[in-house]
């Protein structure tokens, strides 16, 4: 009985790799070579690690692409997957393109500050906790992508897939709208520390993060849409919903923003910190 299941368990293990092998071994060549080593040695030569954020977006992109050429499943849900993926990434990667554009992220200099001073040696540590940590976790956080395009069955969208198409059409216009409210301010503020707190901003603190985390569950739930193996790619949006809301990321930024500017902790008391909601004593 026991080597019956065994044999079974076997089965399914083959059986689930010739479905995702594939795709998921480009998949991890791609992030190896392309986003870890080639885009490690171009910051090199940039001097300018935040080049990682940028491709961020864009090699989750690209990823949708290596699976959906390796392994294309059922329709429409691959395709959908694809276009939604490649609207995203590639949004993404321009905006903080820009932003970024002609000199390294001040986060990411504070850092390199911080390493130089210690007597470390910036490069190396930047391939390993900046590069092969993101590559990681780009593994990981499109694997909801690797499932929704390469599943095979079912044929139609179900009600998860559905949900999923709503999640990601709204999370895509909550997020362009809220990063270019942030870039028309920053280019028109009189003061440098001046608040933001128009539009989305004004009901919350961080609409660009809603917005992304909206895109991120809805690549799970078309995963969850195709059975339990969908159901399992959930670790994809945990990690990225603790990286962008857990100690190292909005928690981060504000206590930054708290010392910078003594304005933004009265914000901080009246806008909810995710999502959005009318400010505290203007419910009504």
């Amino acid at each position: 009985m026991q080597a019956g299941r065994g044999e079974c368990g076997r089965l399914r293990v083959a059986e689930l790799w010739a479905t995702y092998g594939a795709a998921f071994a480009n998949g991890v060549i791609f992030v190896v070579v392309v986003f870890i080593l080639a885009l490690w040695l171009a910051s090199i030569a940039l001097k300018d690690t935040s080049v990682a954020d940028v491709f961020w977006g864009l090699g989750s992109a690209a990823m949708a692409w290596v699976f959906f050429l390796t392994a294309r499943g059922a329709e429409p849900r691959a395709v959908l997957t694809l276009v939604f993926a490649t609207l995203w990434g590639v949004r993404l990667g321009l905006y903080i393109g820009v932003r970024n554009w002609g000199a390294e992220d001040a986060r990411y200099a504070r850092l390199r500050r911080h390493i130089t001073d210690k007597g470390q040696n910036f490069v190396w540590h930047s391939l390993r906790a900046i590069f092969a940590f993101q590559g990681g976790c780009m593994v990981l956080c499109t694997l909801p992508l690797l499932v929704a395009i390469a599943a095979p069955a079912p044929a139609r969208l179900g009600p998860a897939g559905w949900a999923a198409v709503v999640l990601l059409s709204v999370g895509l216009v909550v997020e362009t709208l809220a990063d270019w409210q942030m870039a028309r301010f920053r280019a028109r503020r009189a003061v440098r520390g001046e608040v933001m707190d128009r539009g989305l901003w004004r009901y919350s603190r961080h609409p660009n993060y809603f917005g992304e985390m909206m895109v991120q569950w809805g690549f799970f739930l078309m995963a969850a849409d195709t059975g339990w193996l969908g159901l399992a790619t959930i670790v994809g949006p945990l990690i990225l919903s603790y990286l962008i809301m857990g100690p190292m990321g909005a928690n981060l930024l504000e206590r930054r923003l708290t010392k910078k500017n003594p304005d933004y902790e009265a914000y901080i008391r009246r806008t909810s910190p995710f999502v959005p909601w009318p400010p505290k004593g203007q419910a009504g």
